[in-house]
C-alpha cells in the first residue's frame, strides 16, 4: 500500500520512473504494485543486487548533466543565429522561418491584435492549418490558457508563448507539432528565441515610429499653413506622396481620439496603447481603402484620418471602428468630422472643422461620439468674444440705446432695429410699426443724434447691427 501511494505521488508530479534494489529492504515487489504501475504506464526498474547505488546515482547525474548541457548549447546556438540575423537587420519573417527550420516544426507569430504577423513555410504548403491554428489560439486566449513562458506545457499539440516586446500589448509565438520535438530541444531554446524576437519587434517598432514622426510633423506644419501658402500637389506629387497625400478632387478630415478614463494614469500603458491604436487603425483603414492616410498628433493624443476618395458610408466606418476597438482594447473612440473639400489648398479648413467638432463634444464631457462640424451662428461667434471686450463695443456703438431704461429709448431702439431690418426703407418700417412715415423719420434722426453717426453709412451700419444683436442676445 505504501509503495502504491509513492508511485501515485511520483506519477502526479511527472517523475519518469523509479529504480528499486531488491533483497536489501524489500524481498519482492507485489503483483498489485506492478499492475498499478502498468496501469499508469509508470516504469519500475529492478536494480541488480551487485550494483552499487552510489555508482548508479553518479552515472545518472552525469548523464543528466551532459543532456542538460547539450540542451543549453542548442538553446544558445538558436539564440546566436537569431541575434546575428537581428544585427544584420534581417526581417521578422526570415527569423521566424529560420527558427522553424532549426526546430523542424511549424512556427507562427501573431501581433497584439491576434492577427498573423509572420509564419513559416509549413502554412503555405498546408493553408488549411492556418485557420486551425488561429482557432486554437483564440480558444486558448478566451479560456486564459496561455501560461507564463516558463510554465508552458509540452503535452499539447501547440504551445503559445508571450513575446513581451511591449509590456501591456505582447505579441504571441505559437509553436506547433510540439510532440515531434526531439532532443536536444528544451523550453530554454524557445525562451531564448522569444527574447531575441522581442528585441527585433521593439527595434522595428521604434524605427517605424521615428519615420512616422517625420510624416506627422510635416502634416502638422501643412495644416498650420495659410491656404495661399500651401504647396501644390500637382507641382510636388512625389514629395507629398511620400507623406501619404495624393492628387485628388476630394479631401475630408476626421479627427479620432481615445476617450479619457478617470482611473487610468499609467503613462507606460497610455503611451503603448496610443502607439498600438495607431497600428490597429492603420490596419483597419487600409482594409477599407488603401488611399486613406493616418497621422498622429502626440501633443493631444489624437489621430487624423485623411479621406482622399469620397466614401458614402464613412459614418458607418466610424461606428464599426468604435465597436471593434471596444472589443480589443476595452476602451472607446470618438470622432470629429470636417466638411469635404475639393481643393488641396482647402484641406486645412476641413482639418480645423474636424478639430472644432471634436472639441465641441469633448469639452462637454461626452464620450464615444461621432460629431459632424456645424457652422457657428453669429450668436455663437459673439459668445466666443470675452465679455470685457464685447460689452464696451455695444455701449460705445449704441450709447444709451444699448440697454434703454425709459419708454422713449425703448421705442427708439425698436424703431432702429426694424428700420435696419427693412434695409433703411421708411415706408416699410412705418407699415410694420403702424405709425406715420414722418414719425419714423423723426425717430431715426433722434437715433443718429444719440449714436453720433449716420445710420445709413456702410462703414457704420454693420457695427450698429452687430451691437443691436449682441445687446439683445448676449447676457452678461
Amino acid at each position: 500500500s505504501g509503495l502504491i501511494d509513492l508511485i501515485r505521488e511520483l506519477n502526479d508530479i511527472q517523475v519518469a520512473g523509479i529504480g528499486i534494489k531488491l533483497s536489501r529492504f524489500l524481498e519482492k515487489i507485489d503483483d498489485e504494485v506492478i499492475e498499478f504501475a502498468n496501469k499508469l504506464k509508470f516504469p519500475i526498474i529492478r536494480i541488480p543486487e551487485s550494483w552499487n547505488l552510489g555508482s548508479i546515482t553518479h552515472h545518472i547525474s552525469s548523464y543528466i548533466l551532459d543532456e542538460e548541457t547539450e540542451k543549453l548549447y542548442f538553446a544558445l546556438d538558436i539564440q546566436q543565429e537569431l541575434n546575428t540575423m537581428l544585427m544584420r537587420g534581417l526581417s521578422l519573417e526570415m527569423m521566424i522561418e529560420r527558427m522553424s527550420r532549426l526546430l523542424h516544426v511549424p512556427v507562427m507569430l501573431l501581433n497584439p491584435f491576434y492577427q498573423i504577423k509572420s509564419m513559416s513555410h509549413h502554412f503555405q504548403e498546408h493553408s488549411e492549418q492556418v485557420q486551425k491554428n488561429l482557432s486554437y489560439f483564440k480558444r486558448s486566449l478566451n479560456s486564459n490558457h496561455i501560461p507564463p513562458n516558463n510554465r508552458a506545457s509540452f503535452q499539447e499539440e501547440h504551445i503559445i508563448f508571450e513575446v513581451p516586446a511591449f509590456k501591456y500589448f505582447p505579441y504571441y509565438l505559437m509553436v506547433s507539432n510540439v510532440n515531434t520535438l526531439t532532443y536536444p530541444f528544451s523550453l530554454l531554446a524557445i525562451e531564448q528565441a522569444v527574447n531575441t524576437l522581442s528585441l527585433a519587434i521593439y527595434k522595428n517598432s521604434k524605427i517605424k515610429e521615428a519615420e512616422q514622426q517625420e510624416v506627422n510633423r510635416f502634416f502638422e506644419t501643412l495644416m498650420s499653413e495659410h491656404p495661399d501658402n500651401l504647396m501644390s500637389v500637382k507641382q510636388h506629387p512625389e514629395f507629398l506622396k511620400k507623406h501619404h497625400i495624393q492628387t485628388s478632387n476630394f479631401y475630408q478630415v476626421i479627427i479620432c481620439a481615445i476617450d479619457k478614463e478617470k482611473d487610468v494614469e499609467n503613462n507606460i500603458y497610455l503611451n503603448e496603447r496610443y502607439q498600438m491604436t495607431f497600428e490597429w487603425l492603420t490596419h483597419k483603414l487600409i482594409d477599407i481603402d488603401p488611399s486613406i492616410s493616418l497621422y498622429m498628433s502626440p501633443g493631444n493624443h489624437r489621430f487624423t484620418i485623411l479621406l482622399q476618395t469620397k466614401h458614402q458610408y464613412y459614418l458607418d466606418y466610424c461606428k464599426y471602428l468604435q465597436k471593434e476597438y471596444k472589443k480589443l482594447f476595452n476602451s472607446t473612440l470618438s470622432f470629429g468630422i470636417g466638411n469635404e473639400v475639393t481643393e488641396f489648398s482647402q484641406l486645412p479648413l476641413s482639418y480645423f472643422e474636424a478639430n472644432e467638432a471634436f472639441d465641441h463634444k469633448s469639452e462637454s464631457g461626452e464620450v464615444r461620439f461621432i460629431e459632424l462640424y456645424k457652422s457657428k451662428s453669429v450668436e455663437e461667434l459673439l459668445q466666443l468674444i470675452p465679455a470685457n471686450k464685447l460689452k464696451p463695443f455695444i455701449t460705445y456703438t449704441l450709447g444709451s440705446l444699448a440697454y434703454p431704461k425709459t419708454t422713449k429709448e425703448k421705442e427708439l431702439k425698436n424703431t432702429l432695429e426694424i428700420y435696419l431690418a427693412n434695409h433703411c426703407d421708411l415706408t416699410k418700417t412705418s407699415e410694420d410699426l403702424f405709425i406715420h412715415r414722418n414719425t419714423v423719420k423723426y425717430r431715426i434722426k433722434k437715433c443718429e443724434e444719440i449714436l453720433g453717426q449716420p445710420i445709413d453709412a456702410p462703414d457704420t451700419s454693420l457695427d450698429i447691427r452687430l451691437a443691436l444683436f449682441a445687446s439683445e442676445k448676449i447676457t452678461f
